[in-house]
């Protein structure tokens, strides 16, 4: 098969509503700013309405003292370490990394991801 080649650092997606990811993020990050104070859902959109291909990698941040749930919206996607399923929450100053395993599942795992 072909590789393709990545970015070479990992373009931001800022973020001051709640978000459903598309496509064009894979490889990115959705970024929570400072300078939006208050508590936002980014959902991870299902295989059946963004096929983004095996071994996708999107990263989240949280640079504010409220929460961002990390969803997913019909697809699986597990904690890594414990395997428990559903939603995340990135605390202040969390980052977290999804990548996909299978055309329906992912996993998570970050520093400040409960």
């Amino acid at each position: 098969g072909t590789n393709n080649i990545g970015y070479l650092e990992v373009p931001a997606n800022s973020q001051s509503a709640a978000y459903t990811t598309v496509l064009a993020d894979s490889g990115k990050s959705i970024d929570h700013p400072s300078t939006d104070a208050n508590a936002r859902t980014f959902t991870i959109d299902s295989n059946a309405n963004v096929a983004y291909p095996v071994g996708t990698c999107i990263s989240f941040s949280n640079m504010t003292a409220n929460v961002v749930t990390i969803a997913i919206t019909s697809d699986t996607m597990y904690l890594a370490g414990t395997g428990t399923t559903g939603s995340r929450s990135l605390a202040q100053y969390g980052v977290a990394t999804a990548r996909k395993l299978a055309s329906t599942t992912w996993v998570i795992s970050g520093v400040g991801l409960t």
